[in-house]
């Protein structure tokens, strides 16, 4: 089978698992590396620097000498919603999307390249690239507003997961960066961030006032973040959830368990998961939140304070 067939295949046994795909040569992510970094080379955004050198590694020859394809692909994922008891009542609280099932998208995708490309003596590896402005020029995904990576009838509730591979990718598409073009008409998410992230003068969110960045950092929240603004376990969703472009998606919430009164009050005196009692970081690993440590007791105060003043 040659590599065009392959390529075809791969992406309908992808579809068939609710995995949308596209598939470029390595030199069109040799371009993205370069405006990546021409663009941090003249910017003056220090969360938004942190962040690229935080999250991105930009060296492809993993386990593949000369990869020469990159394949991008976008998982639906949902918001899970965990319960906190708190004064003798149960508190939402919820995580986004992409938050904790990173491994479980990689082991989906994973299967199916095994099943593909494996039988053909193909190799592949995962990257750990700025996949969302390649899933955008790639065509699989577009942006919104807020600069997150829609795709399709997932909306913003998605993983995107990139791979390098030894397959030659020939006809392709290849788009300048896009936002929505419904996005021109609508200002709803900037009207409800209430940080002021996204600005509507730029393409770039304001990534020092994003309230995920914040939250998600160990250093103290700034004092301009007004306590009530926080509504999640981690992260942020006003803009998502209030986004026409998620109205099939926003209601939908996978239920995690629910943390007893003691439970809770542990998770908030606990800076570390392995001070906890057996049982309990037990149920913290088996959930995802573990990895949400050493944030997690300072975020459940947070959420917890709000919840408290009745803030909606």
């Amino acid at each position: 089978m040659n590599d065009s067939d392959l390529i075809a295949l791969l992406r309908q046994e992808l579809l068939s698992e609710g995995i949308r795909s596209k598939t470029i040569p390595m030199s069109r992510f040799e371009e993205v590396k370069a405006e990546v970094t021409k663009s941090m080379n003249g910017m003056t955004d220090s969360g938004l620097i942190k962040y690229i050198n935080a999250c991105f590694d930009f060296a492809t020859e993993k386990a593949i000498q000369n990869p020469r394809s990159i394949l991008i692909m976008g998982v639906s994922s949902p918001k899970i919603r965990f319960r906190l008891t708190h004064e003798g009542q149960e508190v939402d609280a919820i995580v986004p999307p992409t938050y904790l099932d990173h491994a479980d998208a990689k082991a989906r995708i994973e299967s199916v390249f095994k099943r593909i490309l494996g039988e053909h003596d193909r190799r592949y590896v995962s990257l750990q690239i700025p996949v969302k402005l390649l899933a955008v020029r790639s065509g699989l995904a577009e942006y919104g507003r807020n600069n997150i990576a829609y795709v399709g009838d997932m909306g913003s509730h998605v993983r995107l997961m990139v791979f390098a591979s030894d397959l030659v990718c020939g006809d392709h598409e290849w788009h300048e960066k896009r936002a929505m073009a419904r996005c021109e008409r609508c200002e709803i998410c900037s009207r409800n961030c209430p940080t002021g992230a996204i600005d509507k003068s730029r393409f770039l969110l304001r990534a020092e006032r994003c309230l995920t960045f914040l939250n998600e950092e160990e250093t103290a929240i700034p004092e301009w973040v007004d306590t009530s603004w926080h509504h999640c376990l981690v992260g942020c969703l006003r803009c998502q959830d209030i986004c026409p472009a998620n109205n099939r998606v926003s209601k939908q919430c996978v239920e995690g368990p629910i943390f007893s009164e003691g439970e809770t009050e542990m998770m908030m005196k606990s800076s570390r998961p392995e001070d906890l009692q057996a049982d309990l970081r037990k149920k913290l690993e088996d959930s995802g939140l573990s990895s949400l440590y050493p944030v997690l007791p300072r975020n459940i105060s947070l959420l917890l304070d709000k919840d408290k003043r009745g803030v909606a």
